[in-house]
């Protein structure tokens, strides 16, 4: 078997290849006088005096993580959730309804004065209103399932990575928490 490729990138040719590849057990590269490349499992002709044999590696596809769109928006607009201990509920309804949406965040727990005053700063607050998310700059204070949908929605959160997942409960109003101990 010989293939020929003028202008094909590559990576798209030895990817059309790899069924091939694996019954040829090698693979040959080589440029000829007029500029030609040849890929072949064949060995080049006599007069070509420079052979290149590339390595293949196994090509998988992780199927396992996040579809396009969820990396994407994960990517260009990070959810935060804010939490504290004493937040049991309404924190837990809140991180069970990113999962159940299919949402990669990150957890941050307020255990301190200094990530309390933080968290006022960012969210420009007297109180602290938790849970709490952060959608890239976007931010919202208290658990309130169609705004939170809101937020992700626009961000470009698929609703699709909802595989029959059952609404959350409805939360409590939120409630400032009490500001931790200073140590």
């Amino acid at each position: 078997m010989r293939i020929v490729a003028i202008s094909l990138p590559v990576s798209l040719l030895l990817l059309a290849m790899s069924a091939s590849i694996a019954d040829a057990q090698n693979l040959y590269r080589w440029v000829d006088k007029n500029g030609k490349v040849t890929y072949s499992d064949q060995p080049p002709p006599k007069e070509i005096k420079r052979v290149e044999q590339p390595r293949l590696r196994e090509s998988t596809i992780d199927t396992s993580g996040l579809n396009y769109e969820s990396q994407k928006a994960a990517q260009n607009f990070p959810v935060t959730l804010y939490t504290a201990a004493d937040c049991k509920e309404d924190c837990a309804i809140a991180r069970s309804y990113l999962r159940k949406r299919g949402i990669p965040f990150a957890e941050k727990v307020l255990a301190s004065a200094e990530d309390a005053a933080a968290f006022k700063k960012r969210f420009a607050v007297d109180g602290l209103y938790l849970p709490s998310m952060t959608v890239g700059s976007l931010q919202q204070q208290g658990f309130e399932e169609g705004t939170w949908n809101g937020l992700l929605d626009s961000a470009g959160y698929p609703r699709s990575a909802i595989p029959n997942a059952a609404p959350a409960a409805p939360a409590t109003p939120a409630t400032p928490a009490p500001a931790p101990a200073a140590q």
